[in-house]
């Protein structure tokens, strides 16, 4: 079946292609409710798609952006991109979303993809491979990143802090603050995105007059389950700690299902803290206290930057999203 044109739905409705484009586009203010009626009944009918990219362009713009993130099914991820779309949706701006995995010839072709699109800026959760910075930068396309700056120079970028070295911190002082002495720390490998959570819970040892023992922190794979389940078999079931630091609630959730299967009590004899607060962490067992990095929120301000950018030539700026505790039974 040929694809219905503008063209197709006014010669049907009588009227010229200038009024339809009006009316679908609410500037139909001097047009009769009739044929307004009739025009938006043909629409509907013949399934009438208008063209998005095409009105776009016509304005400069292609009225859609491209997010890049490592991991769509990380739950902290699946809020971020909630709050962009949430803001995008009423901006009338499409997303195309780009999951890559871990290999660079994979990034490079998404980011290549985003680039044909069109998209008119790009949000990334993830980090960029240090050849990939050059490429994005050659783009000339304005791009916002979360909680990491490009070594590449590129002058139209923004950047939206979660707090997440604060957030392991905060964990960690909770710890110290409750009596925990040997604390340990589990993460993902150094090379991961908000790899550096583990600086938080440096310091807060150090300013707790607690000296860091390497043996304490194991920092392999990913923000996953398995993380923690492998960080806790290596940690916390041969050694002596009173408290440890998950860097997310995915990694806590593992450490609490290990425990619980080594006859360790939580948190009566090791106190546990999670990072990221989300919804499955009040479900654990026990309720898993975690710093709240306000996930939703950090997307919405990704795309009131970038839109604002877009639209209004507004220059991008760095802003910081504070984090909060979230005290539940695991400490």
């Amino acid at each position: 079946m040929k694809k219905v044109t503008m063209k197709d739905i006014a010669e049907k409705a009588g009227v010229s292609t200038t009024t339809v484009s009006k009316i679908l586009n609410n500037v139909d203010m001097h047009i009769s409710e009739a044929t307004r009626a009739r025009v938006l009944g043909l629409v509907q009918e013949y399934h009438y798609i208008p063209n998005e990219i095409a009105k776009g362009l016509k304005g400069k713009h292609s009225n859609t952006i491209g997010v890049v993130t490592y991991d769509i099914t990380d739950p902290f991820v699946s809020k971020i991109v909630n709050g962009i779309e949430s803001v995008c949706k009423v901006h009338g701006i499409s997303v195309l979303i780009c999951n890559t995995d871990t290999e660079e010839t994979s990034e490079y072709e998404d980011l290549r993809f985003l680039s044909s699109k069109m998209v008119d800026g790009v949000i990334f959760l993830r980090s960029l491979y240090p050849k990939n910075e050059k490429v994005i930068s050659q783009f000339k396309m304005p791009v916002i990143v979360v909680d990491r700056e490009f070594a590449a120079q590129i002058s139209d970028m923004g950047m939206i802090d979660s707090s997440s070295v604060e957030a392991a911190y905060m964990a960690t002082e909770l710890l110290a603050e409750k009596g925990c002495s040997r604390i340990a720390y589990i993460g993902p490998s150094p090379n991961t995105r908000s790899s550096s959570r583990v600086e938080g819970y440096i310091n807060a040892l150090q300013d707790n007059n607690i000296q860091p023992d390497e043996k304490l922190i194991y920092q392999q794979g990913d923000f996953t389950c398995e993380t923690g389940i492998k960080g806790a078999n290596s940690i916390l079931v041969k050694t002596k700690v009173d408290g440890v630091v998950c860097a997310n609630d995915l990694i806590a959730a593992g450490v609490l299902l290990t425990l619980s299967k080594a006859g360790i009590r939580v948190p009566e004899d090791v106190k546990v803290t999670g990072i990221d607060n989300i919804s499955i962490s009040q479900y654990l067992n026990p309720p898993l206290t975690t710093i709240d990095l306000h996930g939703y929120e950090i997307g919405t301000e990704c795309a009131k930057m970038l839109i604002s950018r877009v639209r209004d030539n507004v220059p991008l700026d760095k802003k910081h999203i504070a984090c909060e505790m979230v005290m539940r039974e695991s400490v």
